[in-house]
């Protein structure tokens, strides 16, 4: 197996381990602060179906796939004024 150094710790990084700024899942609070919007928004865009979240044990989260498509959706719908 392919191992790297990972610049900020002593440890080697595996093949595939992710790499810093690739995301699989977001946390709730991540995406919310990344996407500029506050956790009632949020909840209520899972509430309409606009997000679907995956559950692991107690966390939850939205995977990169989804927060990708929502982001995309969102741009789609934008308006724009003169």
């Amino acid at each position: 197996m392919i191992t790297f150094r990972d610049n900020k710790s002593r440890r080697p990084r595996k093949a595939c381990d992710p790499i810093e700024g690739q995301r699989v899942n977001w946390r709730v609070d991540d995406f919310c602060r990344a996407h500029g919007i506050g956790r009632t928004l949020f909840y209520d865009e899972v509430k309409r179906g606009e997000i679907k979240l995956i559950k692991i044990g107690k966390r939850t989260l939205v995977p990169d796939s989804e927060a990708k498509a929502w982001q995309h959706k969102k741009e789609q719908e934008r308006v724009y004024y003169d």
